[in-house]
């Protein structure tokens, strides 16, 4: 059975047409009336047949009213026998209350891998069910999806994931300081050669003003990437081998490698010595005050797919738009971000969870986000109507910065290292020199390097690697 396809209409009148349902029976011919049980009884038995699914997601503003008041009244009216319960939490948190959940038996049904952790952690463990069987059971149509990003989440042919959003990283940048600035706008094409790091800090330059003062400034460039190994893959330098992200284990690491002390010397650069960039004390005191970007106190900003959803709307404020990060060097990727939904392997109800989870990635479930949130679908007939979201961007802006981002990225590597919430915090605990301006990235990066490669050995022993 192929999946149904519902219009919008159709989805959010669910509730409706369960209501004529129940009104045509009640208007069919009389029949012969068998046995009614007494109340107490019909009351019990339908209790009984009520399927409660744990949907764990993370906090967000712009995602909790989809998922309250579009997905989970929609679901419950065409499923009445299953209960949707929500758990939400921060992002920083969500791994420690995912251990808690699991160490007390009680696992989420259905869940993202967000927090530091990603999906090879939970696969490695075993948390992560294999979702084939069920697509094969009901030919459950995956054309749709973009191939590419369908297969991240394949482990040997089997499929632990169904994706709902991607996207990369990306610059978005407000049109109005540059416009008043008299200075023309980075470049959508990720294709074009002009557009070097030296360029970018040039046009950081002419965009800064005050950056003396944090109560004054508006600093051309807002360095808002994640994770800290976006720095050298602009400069074409990954910090593990390449086959790190099939196994979910690195051998070794490249901290230490020239590319990456240059990417991460240029970073503090920008700080400390180009000024075009905020302090981390000076973007504490600018983001008490709200987003910098979004009180217009930055230029430009680094930042994930999320930019997308997060800047959707500030339209009304000023117009903004996306383009290419800059080429640090030869052989630069901007880091991909991809959402699948996971089914639990510890599920008690895994049928009641793979109905939901398959409602999820519906179609008419992704255009829905799609529109609700302002992320980027992973279905290729939403596509065109995505590039149409932003209007102080042309579809064809749109679609060439969204486009060239996920062309010239790879998958993050929290998505594909195991604990790699392990990993980030010796990166970043080791590097706190470097982006404090305390201590050059060429003095500090050898024993960063060290540190880190005995962080990976102690991971490979841990799971007998």
């Amino acid at each position: 059975m192929k999946e149904k396809q519902l219009s919008r209409r159709e989805f959010l009148r669910l509730a409706t047409v369960v209501g004529a349902g129940a009104l045509a029976a009640a208007c069919a011919p009389a029949t012969p009336a068998p046995a009614q049980p007494s109340a107490g009884e019909a009351a019990k038995e339908a209790a009984k047949e009520v399927t409660t699914v744990t949907w764990y997601v993370r906090t967000s503003p712009e995602e909790q009213p989809w998922e309250k008041e579009i997905v989970i009244p929609a679901f419950e009216e065409a499923h009445p026998d299953i209960k949707i319960n929500l758990v939400i939490t921060p992002w920083d948190d969500f791994d420690t209350k995912m251990q808690a959940m699991i160490a007390a038996g009680d696992p989420p049904d259905i869940w993202s891998h967000w927090g530091p952790s990603g999906f090879q952690d939970y696969v490695i463990r075993g948390l992560v069910a294999d979702q084939t069987p069920f697509i094969e059971r009901d030919n459950f149509d995956l054309s749709d999806f973009v191939p590419e990003v369908l297969d991240i989440y394949k482990v040997e042919g089997k499929y632990y994931g169904l994706p709902i959003l991607t996207g990369a990283s990306y610059i978005f940048y407000n049109k109005k300081i540059f416009d008043e600035a008299g200075v023309p706008y980075p470049p959508t094409d990720w294709n074009d050669a002009n557009w070097t790091f030296e360029q970018f800090l040039d046009t950081a330059q002419k965009l800064t003003q005050n950056p003396d003062d944090p109560t004054k400034a508006i600093y051309g460039f807002h360095d808002g990437t994640w994770p800290l190994d976006a720095w050298p893959w602009m400069w074409g330098q990954d910090l593990y081998p390449e086959e790190a992200y099939k196994t979910g284990f690195a051998s070794e690491a490249y901290l230490d490698s020239p590319k990456a002390i240059e990417a991460f010397q240029a970073r503090q650069d920008l700080t400390f010595k180009h000024k075009v960039a905020p302090s981390p004390a000076a973007t504490e005191a600018l983001s008490a005050g709200g987003n910098p970007f979004h009180t217009g106190r930055v230029a430009m900003q680094a930042i994930g797919v999320w930019g997308w959803w997060v800047h959707k709307g500030l339209e009304e404020q000023f117009d903004f738009g996306v383009a290419a990060l800059p080429i640090g060097a030869e052989g630069r990727k901007a880091v991909i971000f991809t959402d699948p939904w996971m089914l639990s392997s510890k599920t008690d109800h895994p049928d009641e969870a793979w109905e939901f989870l398959k409602f999820l990635v519906s179609k008419d479930s992704q255009k829905a986000y799609m529109e609700a949130v302002g992320a980027p679908p992973v279905r290729k007939s939403l596509q065109a109507d995505f590039f149409k979201l932003y209007p102080s961007m042309t579809p064809q802006e749109a679609e060439e910065a969204f486009i060239g981002g996920v062309q010239h990225g790879a998958e993050s590597p929290n998505h594909l290292l195991v604990r790699f919430d392990q990993i980030n915090n010796v990166i970043t605990s080791a590097l706190d020199p470097v982006m404090l301006g305390e201590k050059p990235a060429a003095e500090v990066l050898p024993e960063a390097d060290k540190e880190l490669e005995k962080t990976l050995e102690q991971i490979r022993r841990e799971f007998g690697q």
